[in-house]
């Protein structure tokens, strides 16, 4: 769809076409035309260096929610002021080792991801992993009993977090994470015989209360042993990650609780009933059901959630069923077969409904005890989160009512195990694009946003070898930029152990077709060179409605919480596009009949593509191909797919026409380097970047390591197997070098006055190699029909008003 959207200050051209074009897109066997190529990411030059963005961190930049936004303190280093600065963080994760870099090297991680254009890194997987080693931790934590700091790493994370200070950049502290208890040693409640703990003590570590206890010690001696009591370099906190009650129940991860844990969580509902309801008997006859003992209360399991939707029994289940069905034959359900959103007063789905509020006060609880903790130690400013929203849903906005901020991961494409998690050989991938199969998943990320609160995704990524990868950060950009939110942290650098600056996994480091987008992605967002939405579109989701979401399983892969908002409140998703969109959690009922009698849709039912235009509110039907554009003042970007017939009243916009021999995808980014706007500036950088991928080992000469069907399966791809020892289906995901790019061809139209430009392809240090030739830099009308094929990614524009 393309979206035209116009300000006092600028106007912008926010374009989307055919989002749900396409729906299997491109066959990843089509042929790709590669050439190699590697980026000095230790010395850039200083069109393709973003270091001036950063400045270092001082008592002034130390930040604070205002306006459901994050803002610096400013000169006066007081909050709530008139020099309160408004701050936006593009940030990316260091896993795990890559927290404990060699002191000597700290520096030059932090110069690396300044010159890069971050602002922010997040510190996740501090405590995933034990380690006792002096010379290479792996952990903050040692094997002695939780929690005993390793004091190298904790010293080697110091002076990393102190050299990012230096480079201007944030730190984003995540407390749990991967740390699994053993009962033994930490002397918590003990699992049945032949049990073993789950990954993180998930969901144990939420409501076990020596557990919380360790939680608590952990966190106050991590930030006193970090000097982070009082440092402006944190930026914020990560209570929890990805983990809550409510969405462990909807995972069915709370069905399988046995032995003391069982008995715990049961006595705990129990005394919540009792509180409630003054007596499990009385509990009993509101919900028709005597499930509940004296002895103690019977959890619900997750399966007793289909009665909240569609009722008891086996009517109700036959109606389900058939729900399921006529989804499968794309048939719209009769209003029958329509799940409920009214909270029952009494019944069967009245317990669910309960045990769903009870989980959510189990998890504030939690939540509530580790904020005190850590506001003891960093004050009320510094602000916190509690776990992601999609973890739970809905509800989740309930546990963290105390929270400063909300925050969510998106990824586009993640892999699939079908055999072992995580197996390096036997691994597969959809290859989707952003702007085209994850659209719609993003786009549904806004809904969880408060209109009150900051709003931040804090992991996201369209991992290696997704041929489409490059479209990722200029993607989340854009639609971050439309909707006003205010973090974005990618996911992530580079494995620590290694430190390879090639493609492997989700690092960015090496990856040459993400980094070649980084900088101009980070100025873009970070500069609010692309204008939020003027129109915004509050949504009261009252208390009730969060609750049946919740019981009917919204936060795991329900499409519960799209069909409320259309049936409800009619709102499509793809509101998103014309409105700044934000929850009012606190609404009373009365705000959601208001909303109800107002409801009207932005969007047209009979559009897969449109043009949207604020001043005449008109839709035109586009149904070429599935891209995101969008021209600015100061930058522009494409990314997607290219069309083959251009409107006219779009025929000044950087539009490219890809060779015909290519896949009709690729990204382009633009932004001025001289601080002029596009009209008027002398000086600029493109990039063009597409599919990325390693080499396969042992082939003379050496050859691009191919994406190739996985076992023969339709829809599914992999990696090449390597020549040599290949057992299983896949190649690794860890590139050998040396790295190849897709040679993104290109014809486009450069609106312009000058009289004379010039175009330097880049080398991997961004320094200029032999200019293009003139015949592919042609003046016409009122601006410039310019053809690029060469074996770079990057490309400085020069202008001129003489001949």
């Amino acid at each position: 769809m393309n979206y035209f959207l116009e300000n006092s200050k600028q106007r912008m051209y926010f374009c989307l076409f055919g989002m749900f074009l396409l729906a299997h897109g491109v066959a990843a066997a089509a042929n790709i035309d590669w050439y190699p190529f590697a980026i000095n990411e230790e010395q850039m030059s200083s069109i393709t260096d973003f270091s001036g963005l950063n400045h270092s961190l001082g008592p002034t930049d130390r930040l604070f929610v205002k306006n459901a936004h994050f803002y610096r303190v400013g000169s006066d280093r007081q909050s709530n002021t008139k020099d309160d600065v408004r701050v936006r963080l593009f940030g990316i994760s260091l896993s795990g080792p890559a927290n404990f870099p060699k002191e000597e090297d700290a520096s030059k991680i932090a110069k690396r991801l300044r010159s890069l254009g971050f602002n922010a890194v997040r510190l996740h997987q501090l405590d995933s992993v034990l380690s006792d080693s002096d010379d290479k931790p792996q952990g903050i934590l040692t094997t002695g009993a939780y929690p005993t700091f390793n004091p190298t790493a904790v010293q080697r994370l110091r002076t990393l977090i102190e050299a990012l200070r230096h480079e201007g950049i944030y730190v984003n502290l995540n407390l749990h994470v991967g740390y699994t208890f053993r009962y033994a040693v930490d002397q918590v409640t003990p699992l049945v015989p032949g049990e073993s703990m789950p990954f993180a003590s998930s969901p144990l570590h939420l409501f076990e209360p020596r557990m919380i206890a360790l939680q608590v010690e952990y966190a106050q001696q991590l930030i006193r042993r970090l000097q982070l009591n009082n440092d402006p370099t944190l930026a914020m906190v990560e209570i929890n990650n990805e983990s809550s009650l409510v969405g462990a129940w909807q995972r069915k991860e709370v069905d399988s609780l046995q032995g003391e844990y069982q008995r715990l969580l049961q006595v705990q509902w129990q005394r919540w009933v009792q509180r409630q309801y003054g007596s499990v008997d009385k509990a009993c006859r509101v919900w028709a059901s005597c499930s509940m003992t004296k002895q103690g209360a019977v959890l619900v399991r997750q399966e007793e959630a289909r009665a909240v939707a569609f009722g008891d029994g086996w009517v109700a289940r036959g109606q389900q069923l058939a729900k399921k069905a006529l989804a499968k034959i794309d048939v719209a359900p009769p209003a029958i077969l329509e799940p409920k959103f009214n909270v029952p007063d009494a019944g069967p789905e009245r317990r669910v409904v309960d045990f769903v509020r009870f989980l959510s006060d189990m998890d504030w609880q939690y939540l509530d005890t580790m904020r005190q903790a850590i506001r003891a130690e960093v004050g009320d400013m510094v602000p916190l989160t509690g776990t992601q929203m999609y973890y739970g849903g809905v509800m989740n906005a309930d546990s963290q009512k105390d929270m400063d901020y909300l925050d969510e991961h998106f990824y586009v494409d993640h892999y699939d195990f079908p055999h072992q998690s995580w197996d390096r050989n036997d691994w597969r991938m959809r290859d989707q694009s952003a702007v085209r199969e994850g659209f719609e998943s993003l786009l549904k990320r806004a809904f969880y946003r408060s209109q009150k609160k900051p709003f931040v995704i804090s992991e996201f990524n369209q991992a290696y070898p997704n041929r489409q990868s490059a479209e990722i950060m200029p993607v989340m950009v854009a639609i971050a930029s439309a909707q006003d939110w205010d973090g974005l942290f990618f996911f992530h650098y580079a494995d620590g152990n290694t430190w390879r600056a090639l493609p492997d996994s989700f690092g960015l480091s090496g990856h040459a077709g993400q980094l070649v987008t980084t900088g101009i992605s980070a100025t873009m967002f970070r500069q609010f060179q692309i204008p939020a939405l003027r129109e915004s579109l509050t949504i009261p989701l009252v208390p009730e409605a969060r609750l049946m979401l919740a019981a009917m399983g919204e936060g795991v892969s329900s499409d519960a919480y799209s069909e409320y908002l259309k049936k409800n409140l009619n709102i499509d998703v793809k509101e998103v596009f014309f409105k700044r969109v934000g929850m009012n959690y606190a609404a009373p009922v009365a705000d959601l009949k208001t909303a109800l009698s107002k409801s009207k849709s932005s969007v047209d039912e009979g559009s897969l593509g449109a043009i949207w235009s604020v001043n005449s509110g008109r839709m035109v039907s586009d149904r070429d191909a599935p891209n995101l554009t969008v021209v600015g003042q100061y930058s522009a970007l494409f990314a997607g797919y290219s069309r083959m017939s251009i409107s006219s009243s779009f025929s000044n916009l950087l539009t490219p026409v890809f060779s015909k021999e290519g896949r009709q995808f690729g990204v382009l980014l633009l932004v001025t380097r001289d601080a002029k706007p596009i009209s008027k500036s002398h000086r600029l950088l493109l990039t063009l970047s597409g599919a990325t991928t390693g080499t396969q080992p042992d082939t003379l000469p050496a050859r691009p390591k191919n994406v190739v069907p996985y076992s023969g399966q339709s829809g599914w791809w992999t990696l090449e197997p390597d020549v040599s020892g290949a057992t299983k289906p896949s190649g690794p995901r860890d590139a050998t070098g040396p790295v190849w790019l897709e040679r993104i061809s290109v014809n486009f139209f450069y609106p312009s006055s000058a009289k004379r430009m010039l175009i330097y392809p880049l080398d991997g240090d961004g320094q200029r190699l032999a200019p293009v030739a003139a015949s592919d830099v042609v003046r016409s009308g009122q601006g410039f029909n310019i053809t690029l094929n060469k074996s770079s990614p990057w490309y400085e524009i020069l202008l001129s008003d003489n001949d």
